[in-house]
């Protein structure tokens, strides 16, 4: 990243990225099996944010991206910093980056950003990703390959998702993960593998692996993500989710898509331990979600920076014990579809201004 610097002169760029982004949806989510639960709908701004990126000299970069309009943070604003790191990269092989990131795990739902994922899976909402860490990564001369190995925060810090008392959340600290990560391509198909190590209590850890397929031709591509998740080694089998998703480019401008998951975890180690709350931070204890959905997303020719999106979407949620972790006899079952429309739009102020200046000097 960046060019060569002169004698005693830094030409470099500070800005490379500057740009803000938004999304705004229109949801309708009616509960197909129920008559006593009303019909929820209504108009809400998705994500605001703003991106920052640049070159510091020869061989160091950095990138910052917050979320300006978001749910007030758990600790303070800083909680809705997504990315705020630097980079050093001593030759093309080689990266070394320090800050907060996105913890190093694979799979293509968990690859894509936020504000493109149009409906997403039960463990997507859940995993506190955005962490700080320390990586280092070796990518091949060819470009294709990169293995990366990271150690950072563990989403376990943040206890917001299930168990009692947890409406508000819980933020803890002395949690790490530990993760290794590799990226691959061979000509149409590529790959996202991670294994982790996720610290929920002090040496005690989550092992989670994940393993992302793509395959991606002209005007289609299509995803299959696996992954497994296990509180202890004998826990294998028990808790897992399978996720794909098909994209087919009807014209330059339209993009039609259809996906699909699975998730379970029916793990008798993810109950309730003596702080209240459950082992497994991902999915409910004894659940099992079935997700299902079609969409389209649509770029004006005349707007590319504008892209107008819609979807229906299917849930069905079981449930194999109470809220008291008592097993069931047979599950209940809860079907939910949701109905949505909405619209992103892309200001790349860098580019703007970079326009600008060369309409006035030239």
């Amino acid at each position: 990243m960046g060019g060569r610097t002169a004698a005693q002169v830094d030409f470099s760029p500070i800005f490379t990225t500057l740009r803000l982004e938004a999304r705004a949806d229109f949801d309708y989510l009616t509960v197909m099996d129920s008559t006593h639960t009303p019909d929820a709908y209504g108009f809400r701004g998705r994500y605001f944010n703003l991106h920052i990126g640049g070159n510091l000299g020869d061989k160091f970069s950095y990138y910052f991206r917050q979320r300006i309009v978001a749910t007030p943070g758990t600790v303070n604003l800083f909680d809705n910093t997504d990315f705020l790191y630097m980079n050093y990269m001593p030759n093309k092989n080689w990266m070394f980056r320090l800050g907060k990131d996105a913890l190093a795990v694979g799979g293509f739902e968990y690859d894509a950003p936020p504000i493109d994922v149009l409906f997403s899976t039960h463990y997507w909402d859940n995993f506190y990703c955005f962490q700080m860490s320390a990586s280092g990564a070796f990518r091949s001369s060819d470009g294709n390959h990169m293995l990366l190995a990271q150690v950072g925060n563990s989403p376990y810090v943040y206890y917001g998702s299930f168990g009692a008392g947890n409406a508000g959340g819980e933020w803890r600290s002395g949690l790490l993960s530990y993760n290794l990560f590799w990226s691959g391509t061979f000509g149409h198909f590529k790959m996202l593998y991670s294994a982790n190590l996720f610290e929920r209590e002090p040496d005690v850890y989550m092992n989670y692996i994940a393993m992302g397929h793509k395959l991606t031709y002209d005007k289609w591509d299509i995803y299959l993500d696996f992954i497994h998740h296990a509180l202890s080694t004998d826990d294998w089998g028990s808790s897992y989710a399978v996720v794909s998703c098909m994209n087919f480019l009807a014209t330059p401008a339209l993009n039609i898509f259809v996906k699909g998951a699975y998730e379970q975890n029916r793990s008798d180690y993810a109950t309730l331990n003596i702080r209240g709350t459950v082992t497994d931070c991902l999915v409910a204890p004894q659940h099992a979600y079935l997700l299902y959905g079609a969409g389209f997303e649509y770029r004006p020719k005349s707007c590319q920076a504008v892209r107008i999106h819609g979807f229906m979407a299917g849930r069905e949620i079981s449930a194999y014990a109470d809220a008291n972790g008592n097993r069931l006899d047979s599950p209940s079952v809860e079907n939910t579809l949701e109905f949505n429309l909405g619209i992103t739009w892309n200001m790349d102020v860098h580019k703007m201004l970079s326009e600008r200046l060369y309409k006035i000097t030239n």
